[in-house]
């Protein structure tokens, strides 16, 4: 149980620093310098990292666990 809640919070952690130098990255050099776009970008960039995040916090709440 305890291992399963590391490896959840040591992929969240890979995944949300990947996450957001992808989104930087994105950012700086596909979108255009249009205040605008960027508006529309970075609230949308906010909320797509819940979606596969929330498999990872699922990942480390207890359930059916076979090592019990």
């Amino acid at each position: 149980m305890k291992r399963k809640k590391l490896l959840g919070l040591f992929l969240f952690l890979v995944f949300i620093t990947v996450y957001v130098f992808a989104v930087m990255l994105l950012a700086v050099h596909v979108l255009p310098d249009n205040r605008w776009v960027e508006l529309i970008f970075y609230p949308i960039a906010g909320i797509v990292w819940i979606f596969p995040a929330k498999s990872l916090v699922r990942l480390m709440l207890p359930g059916d666990d076979s090592s019990q």
